[in-house]
């Protein structure tokens, strides 16, 4: 007697469907930096992300979690610049993540934010950007955002 196969259906994890934004700005001097901030639950740096929210565009759903999570205020890029994903850990379990980003212009900080307190905040070098977040697909998003926004200041 073979053995049954289960349906790949029944074995391939769901993805959640996730936005975030990758805020970024450009100094007095004219050079680029992105703003980072930690996760909640393991403290690791990322960038600001969530669920989309019904009658709202994906960029403006990722401008909604920026100032959210950080008090940022910012342009929103109408096309997603990439996306990435990860292994999100849930109560008891872990699930897929695929997080769709758009790029931010900030153009202020808020003083007071929802999560104010809640998660550091911090500006980096995209190439320090790029060697602390943990995630490969948003070092690369990380690292190709700031060739571009270097690029196009030469």
């Amino acid at each position: 007697m073979e053995p049954t196969l289960p349906d790949a259906r029944d074995i391939t994890p769901l993805t959640l469907k996730q936005i975030g934004a990758l805020p970024v700005f450009k100094n007095a001097m004219g050079q680029w930096y992105v703003t980072l901030i930690t996760t909640r639950d393991s403290g690791r740096w990322s960038i600001p992300k969530g669920n989309p929210i019904k009658g709202h565009s994906k960029a403006e759903a990722a401008a909604f979690e920026a100032f959210e999570e950080g008090g940022l205020v910012g342009k929103m890029a109408k096309r997603k610049m990439g996306s990435y994903v990860f292994w999100k850990r849930r109560s008891g379990h872990w699930e897929l993540a695929e997080v769709a980003v758009y790029l931010m212009i900030i153009e202020s900080r808020a003083a007071e934010f929802k999560e104010k307190g809640l998660r550091q905040i911090q500006d980096f070098s995209f190439e320090d950007a790029e060697e602390i977040v943990v995630e490969p697909g948003l070092k690369t998003l990380i690292r190709l955002a700031g060739e571009k926004l270097n690029r196009a200041r030469a």
